[in-house]
């Protein structure tokens, strides 16, 4: 039972903060965007299961190249990254509610800076976070389809990063190899510390 409860304490307080930035970045980027920027709505109902399938696999394979790099099988790793990857979608809430918003405010790079410096200040001590996260946020945009404003709340013009989703790919991988390496040296150095 101590491996469930080390498990949801490593897993629990960083999924937390997760949740309250998107939620947080969701309406002020609703109260940034001009009316024309709010075409965002939700996916048909009959898709959501199969999305949510994919966004479970994204953050299983992100999860595994972060065990990869820590040369052990790391469940906590497995578990931030298929949340983390997941949980990028909860900007969708006010389209399912049926309010008009901008397409998806999470998916920008505003978004990932504000994740990256949260995480950082909230858990010093496990610098891996940081890493897993921007391997998260690059792995799901790769997965994804449509159009993105990855500058708001700068700029709300939506493109297509269809160009893109190789490179993001890749960045997701290196990001999660090193992710699993820094999470290795903080096990190794605890180790030498603590025998």
């Amino acid at each position: 039972m101590e491996g469930l409860g080390r498990w949801l304490r490593d897993i629990v307080p960083p999924v937390a903060l997760i949740v309250a930035i998107d939620l947080v970045v969701t309406l002020v980027f609703f109260g940034l965007s001009a009316g024309p920027a709010r075409i965002g709505t939700l996916r048909p109902l009959g898709t959501i299961p199969a999305k949510a399938l994919e966004l479970v696999l994204v953050g299983a394979a992100v999860g595994a190249a972060a065990c990869v790099g820590a040369r052990r099988l790391d469940f906590s790793s497995i578990g931030l990254a298929m949340a983390f990857v997941a949980l990028l979608d909860i900007d969708h809430l006010p389209s399912f509610f049926g309010v008009d918003q901008p397409i998806r405010p999470a998916h920008s790079f505003a978004f990932l800076a504000v994740e990256c410096v949260a995480l950082g200040l909230t858990f010093r001590r496990r610098p891996e976070l940081v890493l897993l996260a921007v391997a998260s946020f690059f792995g799901h945009i790769a997965g994804d389809t449509g159009v993105f404003a990855l500058f708001a709340p700068f700029s709300f013009d939506y493109s297509s990063i269809d160009a893109y989703k190789v490179p993001f790919g890749v960045i997701a991988v290196l990001f999660a190899l090193a992710a699993g390496y820094l999470s290795r040296r903080a096990r190794i150095t605890t180790n030498l510390h603590n025998p």
